[in-house]
């Protein structure tokens, strides 16, 4: 069984039906296919087995309110298969400065990536700001097969089957959508928030509340021992420590994790001489 832990790294009971996945696991494939990476063509189906793995993990981790309805009931196919298209505008004009596009694709199109998996729809974002490279976009507005940046901004939604089934995969995909342009209030976005921190697992830069909270008290620790090795406390520093000490107590409270590294940082400054108030402001003995 690998680690059982939900998304702030606190130890969950693992579901009979369901099987729980850790950030750090997500972490460690994740290195693992990078490794991988350097040898092209060379294992091939432990490179398959990697993507399947990270696929069935960060749907685990990161499942948006689409995936929690239930499987799509399809009728028994009629006629020949076709392709079905449907366009979903954007309200850009109305939120100007919202990223729609980012929340529709998701970090590295992971987002819509899902979203075609769970409608068997294929979800494109066309028209005008669409494209990452503003440049790029200008310079092909207007050409051939780039007709669609001179439409507004919109999601086109994109289904092959038989017409009654398409029919239904369309109708579920464009609900989908819609949720999805609907800006959350700031501070209450759960899909930004889980975004942001798959983009940041991705990009090997998160880091959980154990180990911000490790590092806060580290340096925490450092600062003290400065003050102490010149002979007390300079302003700069005791500054620096009860910034250090706020900052590892925001962190706490948001993860709503224990206060026991924070803990051992204050007993640690105390034994070196420093007391810790219950501002969590530092003072000299």
């Amino acid at each position: 069984n690998c680690l059982i832990a939900d998304l702030n790294g606190v130890p969950s009971a693992p579901s009979s039906s369901q099987q729980v996945y850790s950030i750090d696991y997500l972490s460690q494939l994740l290195k693992d296919k990078k490794q991988l990476a350097a040898f092209p063509n060379v294992f091939h189906h432990l490179e398959r087995l990697a993507d399947e793995e990270i696929s069935r993990v960060r749907v685990a981790l990161f499942q948006f309110e689409f995936t929690k309805k239930e499987d799509l009931q399809l009728p028994d196919a009629e006629g020949e298969s076709q392709v079905v298209t449907e366009k979903v505008f954007v309200p850009a004009k109305e939120h100007p400065d919202y990223n729609f596009v980012g929340r529709i694709l998701g970090p590295r199109g992971m987002t819509a990536k899902q979203l075609e998996q769970e409608t068997g729809c294929k979800i494109m974002v066309r028209g005008r700001g669409s494209m990452r490279d503003k440049k790029k976009e200008e310079m092909n507005r207007g050409k051939p097969n780039w007709e669609h940046l001179s439409d507004e901004l919109h999601v086109l939604i994109q289904c092959e089957d038989t017409p009654n089934r398409a029919k239904v995969k369309l109708q579920r995909a464009t609900e989908e959508v819609k949720k999805l342009l609907v800006p959350a209030p700031e501070g209450e976005d759960e899909l930004k928030r889980k975004q942001l921190m798959e983009l940041a697992i991705i990009n090997g830069t998160y880091r959980s509340a154990t180990q911000q909270q490790q590092a806060v008290a580290a340096q925490l620790a450092a600062a003290a021992a400065a003050g102490k090795a010149a002979g007390g406390i300079p302003t700069a520093v005791a500054l620096q420590a009860a910034q250090l000490a706020a900052q590892a107590r925001g962190q706490l409270q948001h993860q709503s994790l224990g206060y026991d590294g924070g803990l051992a940082a204050m007993q640690q400054l105390a034994a070196q001489g420093y007391g810790i108030g219950a501002d969590y402001g530092i003072h000299f003995f």
